[in-house]
């Protein structure tokens, strides 16, 4: 079985592939009853799917005959799928076994939604093939689990240089995050540092934030946390929008659907210019907050969140 992604956040929807392979089957058919489903870290489960799943034997090759030329309907695989059973010792071992009959097999896929205030930690899956009193389990059943994550930002304390962010692992299982470290020079240049660990399960951590922009990845990266005292409010231009610069120094917005085109102001322009996604609405002036404003009205910023 293959599950993506691995690791997901609350409120999001994992999807399921699993392979009944018949390849095996000769002289007679198989009806088994095939259970799938999740189970959740209390023990909670989920069946995705529980009907009998009809297979039929392969076709007896003759050395008389030319062999048919399809055999199959074709089976488009994801790349994903190839590529999780790359991953962990278990796959490893079932590679060239599950390759070999991935053609012959046939492939379902499921969704699991995870509601808004679901368990944190370690999810399950079940597969069960259930034939004359037997059960047959997945191959990959060591490797069939996904991780539900969340990292928050609790506290910030100290002031200037000496600030730290602390940062709480909410799962009752490890979770690796990322520290992305940003400092920008005077001519607008960024560098960044980055660090990678693993936070302990309901792990508290003090993180140094001496930086001016520091920002917290995990859940693969998808999610960020910025590590600042106060709620950040980010701006960023409307990129569906063309900006065009002339020689004699002004500067228009033009959308590409209309004719109507939006002549900035210096203040306004400086404002597009800054407007890079990171640009903290609680930093503007008074002045440009009422530029802001208009803008805004008029479609050219938007709010974002970091995603």
């Amino acid at each position: 079985m293959s599950i993506f992604p691995k690791r997901t956040i609350p409120g999001k929807t994992v999807t399921i592939h699993w392979n009944f392979n018949t390849s095996h089957l000769n002289g007679a058919h198989l009806c088994p009853l095939v259970k799938i489903g999740v189970k959740d870290p209390k023990g909670n489960i989920t069946m995705l799917f529980e009907d009998y799943v009809i297979a039929f034997p392969d076709q007896k090759e003759s050395k008389e005959e030319p062999p048919q030329k399809l055999k199959y309907l074709n089976k488009n695989i994801p790349l994903l799928v190839l590529a999780n059973y790359l991953e962990g010792s278990c796959k490893r071992e079932k590679l060239v076994e599950i390759l070999t009959n991935i053609q012959a097999g046939r492939h379902y896929y499921f969704t699991y939604n995870i509601p808004h205030d679901a368990p944190l930690g370690k999810y399950s899956l079940i597969s069960e093939v259930h034939n004359n009193g037997s059960v047959k389990y997945s191959k990959t059943r060591l490797d069939d689990h996904f991780w539900v994550e969340k990292i928050s930002l609790a506290n910030v304390i100290g002031k200037g240089n000496e600030r730290t962010a602390v940062v709480c692992n909410h799962s009752e299982e490890p979770t690796p995050v990322k520290i992305v470290r940003c400092s920008i020079d005077v001519n607008g240049h960024m560098e960044t540092k980055m660090e990678a660990f693993e936070m302990n399960p309901n792990d508290t951590k003090p993180i140094s934030i001496s930086e001016e922009k520091v920002f917290l990845l995990y859940n693969e990266e998808r999610e960020i946390v910025a590590l600042t005292e106060e709620l950040p409010i980010y701006l960023i231009k409307n990129h569906e929008i063309l900006s065009i610069s002339k020689k004699n120094g002004l500067n228009c917005l033009m959308e590409k659907d209309s004719d109507g085109a939006y002549w900035l102001s210096p203040e306004a322009k400086n404002l597009w210019d800054k407007a890079d996604g990171l640009l903290n609405k609680n930093s503007l002036s008074e002045k440009e907050k009422d530029v802001l404003q208009e803008m805004e009205e008029q479609g050219l910023i938007k709010q974002t969140n970091l995603k």
